[in-house]
């Protein structure tokens, strides 16, 4: 009978958690971006509490006042910093399309190494194959070499780089996807800046009123269901702030790797451009993402810089890149797991089923949520799987019932 009873119970936990783990995946299916800005309001909200609690006591100034005013603050130095973001990304942006215009300058001189290199290679083929294999390559670089010829000499007068012959020729077709892509986008401008004046006006209004709201949903809940909810909010932003560290600093590994790697390449002379920060940094924020990585613009760079005869630095761009991966794979899973409580693996788990699942935001909340049921089940608010103390707690109840039962029986 009791064994009845406790695949019962078993069952019922189980279809529980699965209600509940469909519930929150249709929610961030197919509503999380529906509530996004007042998830995102009341998040903000929260975090100002303290500074807003204390200039109220210490001023004696309205909370509805100073909150408006901690927001324009922080949106303040938030347009400041994207406007310098914005404008030095544009500076790069220009100075890295006049590098490409002088690059393509020299592309029939490419065209010719290129061949060159092949065909030296082709030499140490077997002689049956040797003759057939560089004619081909002698015959479909003539074409190239054609083609670029033509490109410079049909290029506008007055100076125009080869750029500007090779995009005169541009087949335009091409680009209509890719520009409907943008255009799609440049669609959701208006939508985006809406939610975002939305997000502004309801954080003020939830931070000026935030006791009365928290107060409002606690009065819902039970006493054990409001000890459950500070809990947890507790957990949530100790885990935020666990995890955003722990990307921040991945980040700055990163960076600081590619600005050493790239100053060690200049002190040899393999590398001679004024970008390295740039660089580094772009390479650092790709580097958090496990789809894209390091190896999206290393392992490109290093091609390019061998077919372009700069042998040199495309061997450094791949220790580079083999140095960065090795040290990542160490050092996330480790730093990711140590501020958040979960093993190595698990964390991996998390954060590729997460991407799988969920997309991009998927890597972040995934191993977030997994920490927060973590901790809730060590401290005993939720009951998913047994810990050491909860084995220890049932072996102690399991010695006292047969201490009673022996007292009874003598």
């Amino acid at each position: 009978m009791e064994t009845v009873e406790r695949r019962r119970k078993l069952l019922i936990n189980i279809a529980y958690y699965v209600v509940i783990l469909g519930l929150f995946y249709l929610f961030m299916k197919y509503a999380f971006w529906l509530f996004f800005p007042f998830l995102f309001a009341f998040l903000i909200a929260a975090i100002i509490q303290r500074p807003v609690n204390f200039l109220t006591k210490k001023t004696r100034i309205k909370k509805g006042f100073i909150s408006g005013m901690m927001i324009m603050l922080i949106l303040t130095v938030f347009v400041l910093l994207l406007v310098f973001v914005g404008a030095k990304a544009v500076t790069e942006i220009q100075g890295l399309v006049s590098w490409i215009g002088t690059k393509m300058d020299s592309l029939p001189e490419l065209i010719i190494s290129v061949r060159d290199g092949l065909v030296n290679v082709a030499k140490h083929l077997p002689d049956s194959i040797e003759a057939a294999a560089v004619n081909g390559i002698n015959q479909l670089f003539r074409e190239l070499a054609g083609t670029a010829d033509k490109a410079v000499t049909e290029a506008s007068p007055g100076g125009s780089s080869l750029l500007g012959g090779l995009l005169s020729k541009f087949d335009i077709s091409i680009l209509s996807k890719p520009v409907s892509g943008v255009l799609n986008t440049a669609k959701q401008i208006p939508t985006i800046l809406v939610a975002f004046i939305i997000s502004v006006i309801s954080a003020c209004f939830l931070a000026s009123g935030y006791d009365e709201i928290v107060n409002f949903i606690k009065r819902q809940l039970s006493k054990e269901k409001r000890s459950m909810l500070s809990q947890t909010k507790a957990i949530f932003f100790s885990s935020i702030t666990k995890l955003l560290k722990s990307y921040m600093t991945i980040i700055c590994v990163t960076f600081v790797e590619m600005i050493i790697g790239l100053s060690v390449f200049k002190l040899i002379g393999i590398y001679n451009s004024e970008y390295m920060a740039s660089i580094a940094l772009v390479v650092a924020f790709v580097d958090i993402f496990p789809v894209l990585g390091t190896g999206t613009i290393l392992i490109p760079w290093a091609i390019i810089s061998f077919i372009t005869g700069r042998v040199g630095l495309g061997i450094g761009l791949v220790v580079l890149y083999g140095v960065i991966t090795v040290i990542r794979q160490i050092v996330e899973p480790k730093l990711v797991a140590t501020n958040l409580g979960l093993p190595p693996i698990v964390t991996i788990m998390c954060m590729y089923i997460g991407l799988q699942v969920f997309g991009v935001i998927g890597i972040f909340m995934a191993p977030l949520l997994v920490t927060m049921i973590k901790v809730l089940n060590d401290q005993g608010v939720l009951h998913v799987w047994k810990t050491k103390d909860s084995e220890k707690i049932q072996t102690e109840e399991a010695e006292n019932v047969q201490e009673t039962e022996q007292i009874k029986e003598s």
